[in-house]
């Protein structure tokens, strides 16, 4: 039986170059989803903290509660609390900024990881069309007499397809869920910070 050496080595160079480009998405992807979940982990403390300041009337106490915190949430709601007293077109205007310049931190190696998942299959592609032409390069020499010696073109053709699919579905899949991710978490703040304002205007109006 073939092991997965065999059939790794069967599919040539372009074979390992494909592997490697998957386990070094799979390692994007594994950063990347640890970033995500401490950018999103501490928004609930934020915001209860927050929620619980501002519906007493003590903003100053809100914003020093939160400097403690890290993190992408962490910078957009300080950001609305420092500028709270604005108008409210002008604070919508913060709060947008702001979670637009938390947009490189959330989407990062997201569009990397989607180039490795399409260049996959292309590199398999160029392992089937070489592995072709090594097959016709020994099918001139030798002729078809012996299927044994047109096995290895036959074979890198094939594996070296299979490897790119095999790396490509994956990191699609894992990669457009992911930035999912990054965009709920984007639609979070911006809700989080909205709220922020509105039970600041609802107690300012209330005195």
């Amino acid at each position: 039986e073939k092991t997965t050496q065999d059939v790794l080595r069967s599919g040539g160079v372009i074979g390992y170059v494909i592997v490697g480009l998957g386990a070094f998405g799979l390692l994007l992807l594994l950063v990347r989803v640890l970033f995500l979940l401490r950018a999103g982990s501490t928004e609930k403390a934020i915001t209860q903290v927050v929620y619980s300041k501002i519906e007493g009337g003590k903003v100053d106490e809100a914003y020093k509660a939160i400097k403690k915190f890290r993190g992408s949430t962490a910078r957009v709601i300080r950001a609305t609390l420092r500028n709270i007293t604005r108008d409210r077109e002008h604070i919508e205007d913060i709060i947008t900024e702001s979670i637009l310049n938390e947009n490189r931190a959330l989407d990062r190696f997201g569009s990397f990881t989607l180039v490795i998942a399409a260049v996959a299959p292309l590199l398999g592609l160029l392992g089937t069309v070489t592995g072709m032409i090594h097959t016709f390069d020994i099918i001139t020499l030798y002729g078809t007499g012996d299927p044994k010696v047109l096995s290895g073109g036959i074979s890198e053709a094939l594996v070296t397809t299979m490897l790119g699919l095999i790396v490509a579905v994956p990191l699609i899949l894992l990669g457009n869920l992911s930035n999912g991710w990054a965009e709920s978490i984007k639609d979070s703040m911006e809700q989080s910070a909205l709220h922020v304002v509105n039970l600041f205007e609802k107690h300012a109006a209330a005195k």
